[in-house]
């Protein structure tokens, strides 16, 4: 997975703030894409392109004949359902320690 592409400082119209910003080249499914992220995000968002390519490469190993859009949107439909269940358990524990 590629990086660093180039960085810049942007500023923010309402707040006056300064971010630093990078290009990012992340390569999902054999295909790079490219975005421009706050520099805080690129560890996580590499992290995420990884933990996606692997689902991915999960879905695939079941055996399937799946082009890489079908193989991608499955391994999507996975982890917002892993998402989903896990917002679930959490609200549960949540209402438990609030007694209710």
């Amino acid at each position: 997975m590629l990086c660093t592409v180039s960085k810049s400082k942007e500023v923010n119209a309402m707040h006056g703030k300064t971010h630093s910003s990078i290009d990012l080249v992340l390569d999902v499914a054999g295909r790079d894409y490219k975005l421009r992220t706050a520099q805080q995000h690129a560890a996580g968002l590499q992290e995420a392109a990884q933990h996606l390519n692997d689902k991915i490469k999960a879905v695939r190993q079941r055996g399937r004949n799946l082009s890489n859009e079908q193989a991608a949107v499955l391994a999507a439909l996975e982890l917002s359902y892993d998402l989903l269940i896990e917002r679930e358990m959490l609200a549960q524990q949540l209402a438990a320690v609030r007694g209710g």
